[in-house]
């Protein structure tokens, strides 16, 4: 497994690492299974949602997940305070080398759009492929580096995925929805790893009274779009610019702002039920992470 914690301190059941300690690192394979939550103000974003994944990642490869949910937030809050730092991705790592139970929690480096992303759109591309298993968040992925190389060679933010009947089913990070005349559509659950801030989104709209259709949508249908956007624990939700060569209308489009800022309130309201600042979301966008230590975590 990459050796991807950051900052000064880790923690392995528990108990605070140094960051210079690599070697457990070593012997975490592929079938580890994952999550990654945004941490605003100390304050671990929907947590409880991203727990309930991670664990139905855990069933489905027939394994548990015994690690108290209680645990898991003192970790995260004592990782927070000893790095010193309170706006950052962390993640969550459960593996069994050997018979024997680890639990990670670590900070990691996050690409998080900048202002102008948000205003303007992001610039995605197609790419060819499909998750062996939609479902399970493990570290296995076959194709990672090939994706990062084009996103690279493109300047693309994100790469959709697309599969051998030529439908678009989801980013290689994130959930993807459609605007269309009829309303949103999003590739179906089924077929797709679920995100939690996918299904923030889909009761957001329900709420709003926007129709959502879970249908997969061929490539070939994109010059049709009125509007797209990604979601995911770094993005939250993000408008699309473009897709290949297609211009996309999604940042002048009200159903999309109106979804955006809607979540943004959900945002609020969780970090405010933590006893969190809601008012640092407004400063989340502005900040982007260095490889040692972010901007708000003093060095």
């Amino acid at each position: 497994m990459k050796h991807e914690a950051i900052l000064d301190y880790y923690s392995v059941n528990g108990e605070l690492r140094s960051t210079g300690e690599t070697e457990i690192f070593d012997r975490i394979g592929g079938g580890a299974i994952y999550e990654v939550v945004k941490l605003i103000d100390g304050v671990p974003l929907f947590f409880e949602e991203h727990m309930a994944r991670m664990r139905r990642s855990a069933a489905l490869l027939g394994a548990s997940l015994d690690t108290r949910e209680a645990d898991i937030l003192t970790d995260i809050r004592r990782l927070s305070e000893k790095n010193r730092c309170r706006h950052i991705n962390v993640k969550l790592v459960s593996a069994h080398p050997d018979g024997e139970d680890l639990f990670l929690i670590y900070f990691i480096k996050s690409e998080y759009p900048g202002p102008e992303a948000y205003a303007r759109g992001v610039h995605t591309i197609l790419f060819s492929g499909e998750r062996e298993n939609p479902h399970i968040k493990t570290l296995a992925g076959s194709f990672r580096q090939r994706v990062e190389k084009a996103r690279r060679e493109t300047g693309a933010y994100e790469a959709l995925l697309v599969d051998g009947d030529g439908y678009i089913s989801e980013g290689t990070r994130s959930n993807i929805f459609f605007l269309r005349e009829t309303g949103i559509c999003t590739p179906p659950a089924g077929t797709v790893l679920l995100g939690v801030t996918r299904g923030q989104v889909v009761d957001i709209c329900e709420g709003l009274s926007i129709p959502v259709t879970e249908q997969p949508l061929c490539a070939d249908d994109l010059k049709t779009l009125k509007g797209a956007f990604i979601t995911g624990t770094t993005v939250d939700v993000l408008p699309i610019a473009s897709i290949g060569e297609i211009q996309v209308p999604s940042v002048s489009a009200p159903a999309i702002q109106s979804i955006i800022q809607v979540f943004r309130e959900k945002m609020r309201a969780d970090i405010r039920r933590r006893g969190g600042d809601p008012t640092r979301i407004d400063s989340e966008s502005d900040r982007s992470l260095s490889p040692r230590r972010p901007p708000g975590c003093p060095g």
